[in-house]
């Protein structure tokens, strides 16, 4: 068969070597194929008759041209399956050619006549061509069904090779831009890599800075550690030299008991002192404090008596304003009345001349009428007659007129009168006003003069309490001082005699006297700020008076400045201790001490005097706080950026 078939190819080789097959057949043909690759449940009628439709193909082909040896790489148009069930339908597609084929051949061999009926209807026009390759046609038939059925799935595979070709460039294209975006990711690791080294640097050298920091600190616990061993061997020789003094204080205590005798007795008589001073203090403070309950008192009513003359000032002042109105106003109408008086007047006489005019002029025709021709006069006597009752009429009737006028102009004249008298009567209730008010304004000025009086009795009595206040400050700080020096020559004394006992019993008493005076000097602080207020008491009442008085000429005024002099600022800076320089560190701490008090006395006093020294100090004090907090939340340590290996 294999012989047969070889020799059947090439003698159909030979007539058609050069013609090439048409491309609708094979469209047609690899249509059919796919249909029926695709298609898995097909009945046995439709393959048969598919089978024959090829073999008929088949030999219309083979009739025109051969097969072709090398099958062109088309792809056809198949439909596009995914990668994962292309293996199953390649197996799929050979299991079916390969039983396909089995039943072709069996078929050949069992129906040989119907096939050959079925190709009768097409061998006329081959036997036309070929006579002489009828004979070996069916096996060439089968050889070429076969070999264009492999054919078939050769190009079935090779296009779901290049499909498979096509999906590995896309997984490759895939993988390229997997590769990438991981490229991207390792950049980005190996910068946050970077970072973290970076950070891992810093965070080395903040640690070597810190260790450099320990070890200084190291060095210093050690040279605290050396100065705590040399404080305790001082406190040692310290404890041995307090023995030592207990020992002498022991002896001291047995051998002088007289000395601290004298010295209760001494200190006995300064307690008898001290109490004498107090009640004198006291009883002083009370006369104040009297003093100043009249003094408000008496300010209160000032106050009272300052506003009710402020507020008949006030009244009086309203009073005559309208007053003035209501004059300016009669005074107009007393003008206009006079000029409506006037115009009357001369309208009533040049009415007079004009009806004496009137008048004239028809005596003047009723003469020359009556002097007229009698023939005249009896033709024209009805219209004569006539002409006189009108004119008599018309003459009545102005006098009537003219009553009229005079009487209102009597009546003009009357209210005119009436309305002089009337402002007669204002200009003197006016001036009675004016003289009354010019009483209450001497009275006034009588009671400014009296307030005046008062505030310079008052301003010297708060002088003399000063005064009072300084000499009783100097008489008790030069009893102070004599304390001090009895205190003093008592301590020469004990250390001369070395009483040790005794000397911490006047160190103790020594404190309460020194506590008792610091009593009394924040007793005589709060005096001198009451002196103050009263200062700024008076200050206010004196700018209160010059509110009150207007700005007039004769206006006194209270000078405060000498109350504000050197003088009172010494005398209102209390002293804590006393200006004698005792020897020893006791002198030098309370010579300390006193300076620092008096500067901050005067400090306060300057910051309560003067308002805008105390804002300058209050802004300048929140400035300073601000920078401050700038510059500790911008500093921002020096690094020393080195590797670990301390290179």
């Amino acid at each position: 068969m294999s012989s047969e078939a070889s020799r059947g190819v090439s003698s159909a080789k030979t007539p058609t070597g050069f013609i090439r097959p048409k491309k609708s057949d094979l469209d047609v043909n690899d249509d059919m194929l796919f249909d029926f690759l695709n298609s898995s449940d097909t009945p046995v009628g439709n393959r048969r008759d598919s089978k024959r439709e090829i073999k008929v193909t088949v030999t219309e082909t083979l009739s025109l041209t051969p097969p072709p040896l090398v099958a062109p790489l088309t792809v056809p148009s198949a439909p596009s399956t995914p990668p994962s069930t292309r293996g199953v339908s390649r197996a799929s597609s050979l299991s079916s050619l390969s039983a396909l084929s089995n039943k072709t051949s069996e078929e050949s061999s069992a129906k040989e006549p119907g096939q050959e009926s079925s190709d009768s209807g097409l061998a006329p026009p081959q036997e036309q061509s070929h006579p002489e390759a009828i004979p070996s046609e069916e096996p060439q038939s089968h050889v070429l069904s076969s070999l264009r059925l492999e054919n078939q799935l050769l190009h079935s595979e090779v296009a779901s090779l290049n499909q498979e070709m096509a999906s590995v460039i896309q997984r490759a294209k895939d993988l390229q831009d997997e590769l990438n975006q991981s490229r991207l990711r390792a950049d980005k690791w190996n910068s946050e890599h970077s970072v973290t080294d970076r950070n891992l640097r810093e965070l080395r050298s903040q640690v070597d800075d810190l260790k450099e920091a320990l070890s200084a600190k190291d060095g210093q616990l050690a040279v605290l550690k050396i100065r705590l061993d040399e404080a305790d061997q001082l406190l040692k020789c310290r404890n041995v030299a307090l023995e030592e003094a207990q020992k002498e204080k022991s002896q001291i205590m047995q051998d002088h008991t007289e000395g601290s005798s004298m010295h209760s007795q001494a200190l006995e008589t300064m307690q008898d002192r001290l109490r004498e001073t107090e009640l004198s203090l006291r009883r002083e403070q009370e006369s104040y404090r009297q003093m100043q309950s009249e003094y408000s008192a008496r300010l209160s009513k000032l106050e009272t008596e300052r506003q009710t003359l402020a507020e008949t000032v006030t009244a009086s002042e309203r009073r005559t304003s309208e007053e003035k109105l209501r004059i300016d106003d009669f005074q107009q109408q007393l003008k206009s009345a006079k000029a409506e008086s006037e115009t009357a007047k001369q309208e009533l006489q040049e009415y007079k001349q004009k009806a004496a005019r009137i008048l004239q002029s028809k005596e003047k025709l009723i003469s020359s009428l009556k002097e007229g021709s009698g023939l005249d006069t009896l033709d024209g006597s009805g219209t004569m007659t006539l002409e006189l009752e009108e004119l008599r009429h018309e003459k009545e009737m102005q006098r009537e007129e003219i009553q009229k006028l005079q009487g209102q102009v009597l009546t003009l004249r009357t209210e005119v009168q009436d309305l002089e008298n009337q402002a007669m009567a204002e200009a003197e209730t006016w001036r009675e006003q004016q003289v009354h008010l010019q009483e209450q304004q001497t009275a006034q000025t009588r009671v400014k003069q009296e307030l005046e009086a008062e505030v310079e009795r008052y301003k010297q009595e708060v002088q003399y309490l000063e005064e009072e206040q300084h000499r009783v400050k100097s008489s008790l700080q030069s009893r102070i001082k004599d304390r001090e020096d009895e205190i003093q020559k008592l301590r020469n004394q004990l250390t001369n005699k070395t009483i040790s006992n005794s000397q911490t019993e006047l160190e103790n008493r020594l404190h309460q006297l020194t506590e008792t005076l610091i009593q009394k000097q924040t007793m005589l602080e709060a005096i001198g700020t009451e002196k103050n207020s009263l200062v700024f008491q008076l200050e206010r009442l004196e700018q209160q008076l010059k509110a009150a008085q207007g700005g007039q000429s004769g206006a006194a005024s209270i000078n405060m400045n000498a109350l504000e002099g050197p003088s009172a600022r010494q005398r209102s800076t209390p002293v804590l201790f006393g200006d004698q320089d005792s020897p020893g560190v006791y002198g030098k701490v309370r010579k300390a001490a006193s300076t620092i008090d008096r500067f901050s006395i005067r400090l306060g006093i300057f910051l309560r005097r003067y308002p805008m020294a105390r804002v300058f100090v209050i802004l300048y004090m929140a400035a300073l706080h601000l920078w401050v907090m700038i510059v500790l939340l911008t500093y921002s340590p020096e690094m020393h950026h080195s590797l670990p290996d301390g290179q």
